[in-house]
């Protein structure tokens, strides 16, 4: 049997170790228990002012020299990432990114990052168990007519495990690690059932005007 065989319309995801990661998480840690952030956390929970995000706290990261270090080692990752598309020549910029402190009970629910390019997570606080983030498939077509799957709890597309079956790609979030993906990739992350902080640093970039 002759043939070829191709992977059309793939889309890019990435995960990286974060060097230096046992000195950051203890800079971020001291960051968050600071006098003023914990007064903002208070206001925050009595305010309830977050509209990405059910419970939890989204902190901008003000802190010069934890922001810059990250951009840093973010911008090297996508240099790797740039390796790996046909773009022209451009430059990284607009570098933005804030702590999320999930207690338990708080969660994303399914968003994306309009006008951005790339985005991405650096796991810091990581309870055993505490959630996953999840990505959805962005083709609304195959729900409708893909044949029916494989699968041992019944026949859901969302829970399929085969790359070319599956609607949902989930990612068990490990401390030091960082994933990039695309910005317009939808994602979501679960409750954070545990007793303990689950604490992370999203960002956003863009690449050259876009």
């Amino acid at each position: 049997m002759v043939f070829e065989k191709r992977d059309l319309f793939v889309t890019d995801f990435w995960e990286f170790d974060f060097p230096y990661h046992d000195q950051l998480k203890l800079q971020v840690l001291d960051y968050i228990s600071s006098d003023i952030i914990q007064e903002y956390i208070k206001q925050c929970s009595l305010q309830n002012p977050s509209t990405s995000s059910y419970g939890g706290h989204e902190i901008t990261v003000q802190d010069n020299s934890i922001s810059s270090f990250l951009e840093t080692q973010v911008l090297k990752f996508l240099k790797k990432i740039e390796e790996s598309h046909d773009w022209e020549e451009a430059e990284w910029n607009s570098f933005d990114c804030w702590i999320n402190i999930n207690s338990k009970g708080d969660f994303n629910p399914p968003h994306i990052h309009p006008g951005q390019s790339y985005s991405g997570v650096y796991y810091l606080f990581i309870p055993d168990d505490s959630g996953m983030i999840h990505f959805l498939d962005p083709r609304n077509a195959p729900v409708f007519s893909c044949p029916d799957p494989k699968f041992k709890l019944g026949k859901n597309l969302y829970g399929n495990l085969n790359p070319y079956d599956h609607r949902i790609f989930s990612y068990q979030p490990k401390p030091g690690k960082v994933v990039i993906f695309p910005s317009w990739l939808t994602h979501y992350v679960d409750p954070n059932p545990t007793d303990e902080h689950r604490v992370s640093i999203a960002f956003n970039v863009k690449y050259g005007n876009h």
